[in-house]
């Protein structure tokens, strides 16, 4: 057998470094791997659909319709010494799932890979990282495939490298192609696990999404507050709505990838809004963040260039980029006053 790449074996001896632990919450952050590689061709116009597919034998399947990784380079990704971040999306010429696959297939007991172009189709299999049947063209004639081009990626996690009886959990996933949905309004998500099957799209995008969120909690505004605005080379989106309750909800995105702990761009724009909530009500001080959050339910999706996003692996959870906070929080404050004036509601949180 041949000498295991050293990314291989590095993700095989401590997965929890690059997963953030070995439960159900590392679990979900291997589906990101595939998730993230497949945003990055819808950012380039060739993505309009996704299956995500939960097998009753602890198998996820991932099929899209983006343009199928270079099959003559398979070999070479998933045996070179090393790859490099999986947040480089710059890193030519990888197309539809770059360089997540390597560590994806390190932590798969077993794994397969079809990709098809071009009336020609290639098919990888192997198991722990290492290639066992390597990819050969043959010709599309009599298959059965659901589009012209497309990749479709079928593994089963090793148990042997995480917790006991952890299995990939159908409601966060469910969740995760809502979020994706919503950050790209031209997708189509189509979702099947054991017990659910949906198809999600959202035209109107994070609205949609925070409309769906704040349903049943008396939303104080007719339509969520949606602004778009850019510095430098970011571009950020922000998607706000408050409640009458008490609760509150910040989600923080970086390239389609999900930050739990938020960043710079969150940060910027709660300073923007306390600004703008300020200059509304006449007061002469921003809002602090305390008095913003109540009933709030907050998205805020930044997306540049790789050399520029601060992230290094997926267990990192916290988006920092010098000078993000402040350039976000002047720009986007005048875009939130005009926002909040023009819109049907009362913005703010509740006053009971």
């Amino acid at each position: 057998m041949d000498e295991l790449p050293l990314d291989v074996v590095a993700a095989r001896r401590r997965p929890g470094m690059y997963l953030g632990d070995t439960g159900a919450y590392g679990l979900s952050r291997l589906v990101d791997f595939l998730l993230h590689a497949a945003m990055a061709e819808e950012r380039g116009g060739h993505l309009q659909r996704l299956h995500l597919s939960l097998g009753q034998d602890g198998s996820l399947e991932l099929l899209e319709d983006g343009r199928p990784l270079p099959p003559e380079l398979l070999p070479d990704i998933l045996t070179r010494r090393r790859m490099g971040s999986m947040f480089d999306m710059e890193r030519p010429p990888y197309a539809s799932l770059r360089s997540e696959l390597l560590w994806v297939f390190a932590l798969s007991e077993q794994y397969e890979l079809e990709a098809w172009e071009d009336a020609r189709r290639w098919h990888l299999r192997g198991q722990a990282g290492v290639i066992h049947e390597h990819p050969t063209p043959e010709p599309l004639q009599g298959a059965r495939l659901p589009g012209p081009r497309g990749t479709r990626v079928k593994l089963t996690p090793d148990r042997t490298l995480f917790q006991p009886g952890i299995t990939f959990d159908a409601r966060s996933l469910h969740l995760r192609c809502r979020e994706l949905a919503g950050l790209m309004p031209g997708l189509c998500v189509h979702f099947h696990s054991a017990r659910l099957e949906e198809q999600i799209q959202y035209p109107r995008g994070l609205a949609d999404l925070v409309d769906e969120l704040t349903l049943y909690t008396l939303p104080r505004m007719a339509t969520p507050l949606v602004v778009e605005t850019r510095w430098e080379d970011f571009r950020v989106r922000c998607a706000l709505q408050w409640t009458q309750g008490p609760d509150c909800q910040v989600w923080s995105f970086v390239n389609t990838v999900r930050t739990r702990k938020g960043g710079s761009h969150v940060q910027g724009a709660l300073d923007a809004l306390g600004a703008a909530m300020a200059q509304v009500s006449r007061h002469k001080k921003p809002w602090p963040h305390e008095r913003l959050l109540p009933g709030l339910t907050l998205m805020v999706a930044v997306d540049g260039p790789p050399s520029r996003m601060g992230l290094e692996a997926p267990g990192q959870e916290r988006f920092h980029a010098q000078g993000l906070r402040e350039g976000v929080a002047s720009i986007l404050a005048p875009v939130l006053v005009q926002a909040m004036r023009d819109i049907d509601g009362h913005p703010g949180p509740s006053t009971r």
